[in-house]
């Protein structure tokens, strides 16, 4: 097998954790890519770790097409941050936590052994896609949980969206975004966004903060074409792709569908419904103790 290696950074009491996962996948018989940021961070901080024999990545365009699994070691950070590397490539991604929350990343140590003999089974998920004039040209132009376009100034958003060329009403609020049905348990939930089931093909329409009381998060279709166009008495406003962002001047429109692309995970350990008891505490109630 071919593995690839990502990560950023951990916290100190997680590093046993990772000497741990280093030294399974060192004994492995897989070739091993290796993020080459993280590979210079974990070689200073465990040199006990034998890293001959690995090859180094940099890019998306030099990690081999044909890797069979790649491994996000970190949290659901590290999982998004890892998603521009595959975007449109067939590799699938397990997602270690180290972390706190671990709504991504749901592989468990003793199951890595399995995951680098191919021994896993593959869930897919969409991922949104956007288009606008001012994005740069090396922005990767997908996320996994959500787009969010959000004031800079003090001064709220005058926003204007259509959904397949039809206008919803004109609202002001800090931002909004546009979730998918992965991202409805991350950013989306904060702002009252409604908790969907990961398989469903949908997009979520949530406004961040609005200064309206009957604007409500609004949910469509994932073949619908989502356009988002705003105003503000300031110069620009900051759109972000999960945790990536760039500057959108005012006035500019921003579109947002469902790629033709999905992404490939490794499915988790846990189902949803206990991800969401476990995880994020829901119906927790101390009366259920007594």
């Amino acid at each position: 097998m071919k593995v690839a290696i990502f990560g950023r950074t951990v916290y100190k009491s997680s590093l046993p954790k990772l000497e741990e996962v280093l030294k399974i996948v060192e004994k492995s018989s897989s070739q091993i890519y290796f993020w080459e940021p993280f590979y210079r961070y974990v070689s200073e901080l465990l040199p006990s770790v034998d890293f001959r024999g690995v090859r180094l990545f940099s890019s998306s365009g030099e990690l081999p097409p044909d890797t069979d699994l790649l491994l996000s070691l970190g949290g659901d950070g590290t999982f998004l941050s890892s998603v521009p590397l595959v975007a449109g490539k067939k590799i699938p991604v397990a997602g270690i936590n180290f972390g706190r929350l671990g709504f991504l990343t749901t592989s468990k140590i003793e199951g890595i052994s399995s995951l680098l003999e191919g021994k896993f089974s593959i869930e897919k998920r969409t991922l949104l896609k956007m288009s606008c004039k001012s994005m740069p040209e090396d922005f990767c132009p997908y996320a996994l949980n959500e787009f969010a376009l959000q004031r800079k100034g003090p001064a709220v958003l005058e926003l204007e969206i259509k959904v397949n060329g039809e206008p919803i009403p004109r609202y002001m609020a800090d931002g909004v975004l546009i979730a998918s049905a992965t991202g409805s348990t991350a950013y989306s939930m904060s702002a009252g966004g409604p908790i969907v089931m990961p398989g469903c093909k949908v997009l979520i329409i949530v406004p961040v903060a609005p200064h309206n009381l009957n604007i409500r998060p609004l949910v469509v279709s994932d073949t619908a074409t989502i356009e988002v166009c705003f105003s503000t008495r300031y110069k620009d406003a900051t759109l972000s792709a999960d945790n990536r962002s760039f500057s959108i001047p005012d006035g500019e429109t921003a579109v947002f569908t469902a790629s033709s692309t999905e992404l490939e995970t490794v499915s988790p350990d846990n189902g949803f419904m206990e991800a969401l008891s476990s995880k994020l505490y829901w119906g927790a109630d101390w009366r259920n103790s007594l």
